[in-house]
């Protein structure tokens, strides 16, 4: 008797990116106009340092994946905002940054998000979930005690954005229109047309940020975690 081939598993690469306190020209100038636009309008400077940073980060990894130079990228937006590269054979990517870190993967096969959000308080928090949130995520967080509530707040927070930005509509994709539960990591429902194939994966960076990503695919999921630590690696090399 013939086995049936295995599935092929969807591999992401997911790089944990600690950004600098400065940046150079070097940064700077391999962005583009556009990049450069958003970087400058920035009024708080750490804030335009964490941009320009991540996202030097971004096209080096990006170029080192495809073989081109990082200013040579060109990074154009989907409809509703989605970012895409724009050379043959690229991989699907996605970006977030929060405070002085930043998240990014990369699959070659299949759409995914990923979303870094450091720590805070969030006094509002169960406001959100009665106002904004799916019916089956309200019955999952709402009755529960307020350590609990917050660790699966903080989860589902994070598992959500990255659902969105897999999704790629921004906020044509509303908040109610899916629901996750983030302690089971999978997804209870979906609205028609909403991605309902997906992978989901939650991972606590340090001490003090929840990272998700979501792979639209009903395959198995690979993920290799790397590290780039921009304050020591002067190359900020892929």
């Amino acid at each position: 008797m013939t086995r049936p081939a295995p599935h092929t598993p969807d591999r992401v690469t997911c790089w944990h990116v600690q950004l600098p306190k400065a940046v150079g020209a070097q940064d700077y100038e391999i962005l583009d106009a556009a990049e450069q636009a958003r970087a400058d309008a920035l009024p708080e400077p750490a804030r335009r340092v964490q941009y320009i940073a991540a996202h030097a980060a971004l096209r080096r990894i990006l170029g080192a994946a495809i073989g081109a130079r990082p200013e040579q990228l060109s990074i154009q937006s989907e409809r509703h905002g989605r970012p895409v590269l724009a050379h043959q054979g690229a991989p699907h990517f996605s970006l977030s940054h929060s405070g002085e870190a930043a998240m990014i993967a990369l699959c070659p096969t299949a759409r995914l998000g990923v979303d870094l959000e450091q720590r805070r308080p969030r006094p509002k928090a169960r406001r959100l979930v009665e106002r904004l949130f799916a019916p089956a995520e309200r019955d999952l967080l709402l009755p529960l005690p307020a350590a609990a509530f917050d660790t699966g707040f903080s989860r589902l927070w994070v598992l959500k954005e990255a659902y969105i930005k897999a999704d790629g509509r921004g906020l044509a994709c509303p908040l109610a229109g899916f629901a996750i539960d983030p302690f089971a990591l999978r997804l209870l429902c979906s609205a028609p047309g909403f991605p309902s194939g997906v992978q989901l994966s939650y991972k606590e960076v340090g001490n003090n940020f929840d990272s998700a990503l979501v792979v639209c695919s009903t395959q198995p999921v690979e993920i290799e975690h790397r590290v780039l630590d921009m304050r020591v690696n002067m190359e900020r090399a892929a």
